[in-house]
């Protein structure tokens, strides 16, 4: 029984172990906030020529768009907890709404400097 049992963990384990290697490769525009936070200040280094200003300026507004996607889902979240009392209390609300509706903050003001960034090279290609 213990061979039975050991050897249908380890086909699990294998069949895991596959799904893992067999699992698609990254999506350069699906890439995660702060990679395209560190992309975008990468290229606004080397940034001299209209078109570089150009692809910045695009670059920025990918990452506005992220961050007003990222600043809503912090709002949503803050809102979800709101519907219920006991995250109203002391004891809950620091960790709860206050925290949500802080990210929701940041990544608007984030949003809002990215915009303004975006139009800032945009003037530059020009």
């Amino acid at each position: 029984m213990k061979a039975f049992v050991k050897s249908i963990l380890f086909a699990g384990v294998l069949v895991m172990g596959a799904n893992g290697l067999m699992a698609a490769p990254a999506d350069p525009t699906n890439m995660s906030l702060k990679q395209l936070v560190k992309e975008t200040k990468a290229l606004e280094v080397t940034a001299e020529a209209p078109t570089q200003h150009k692809t910045l300026a695009v670059e920025y507004r990918q990452l506005a768009q992220r961050q007003f996607e990222e600043s809503n889902k912090h709002a949503e979240e803050a809102a979800w907890y709101a519907r219920f009392p006991i995250y109203l209390s002391t004891k809950f609300r620091a960790s709860t709404i206050d925290h949500c509706r802080f990210l929701a903050d940041r990544y608007r003001n984030d949003a809002q400097r990215s915009e303004q960034m975006a139009a800032h090279h945009e003037a530059l290609a020009s």
